[in-house]
């Protein structure tokens, strides 16, 4: 089976679409109802999940990124918004958007604070590289008597 150049032009288009189309960024806070203390006297108010992604051409040349979630007092965000040709999603905007979310919460104490950072460079046939930046913890008050 013979492909000529022609044929295989659209790849690069199709994959950039495909890109854009994908999440590219999720903020959770999900409330809880505890009572149980777990950290010297402090019980657990909400767990807060963010994730951000970029994608980048041949893992260089940036094509579009997530937002960071900085405002807004919706408890959930799932936000399609996506920057083009920008490189947004760093540990230092899921730590953005984790201050946020305390500030909706009303507490600024964390607990088993966790990121992680990984690059997918065999998404989208080697074209695409999706660099993906996840936070999470476990937000406390302070035991009510």
């Amino acid at each position: 089976m013979r492909m000529n150049i022609k044929s295989l032009a659209f790849l690069p288009l199709a994959a950039l679409a495909f890109a854009f189309a994908g999440c590219s960024s999720y903020s959770e806070i999900a409330r809880w109802k505890s009572n149980v203390p777990i950290n010297d006297g402090e019980v657990p108010v909400a767990t807060f999940l963010t994730q951000n992604f970029s994608y980048q051409l041949l893992g260089c040349i940036p094509l579009c990124t997530g937002r960071p979630w900085t405002q807004g007092t919706e408890e959930v965000v799932d936000d399609f918004n996506v920057k083009p040709f920008a490189d947004e999603a760093t540990l230092d905007n899921n730590l953005a958007s984790l201050r946020h979310a305390l500030d909706v919460v009303g507490s600024h104490r964390i607990t088993q604070l966790r990121s992680l950072e990984d690059d997918c460079a065999m998404w989208s046939l080697l074209l695409i590289n999706r660099h993906e930046v996840r936070t999470q913890c476990i937000i406390l008050k302070p035991e009510q008597k």
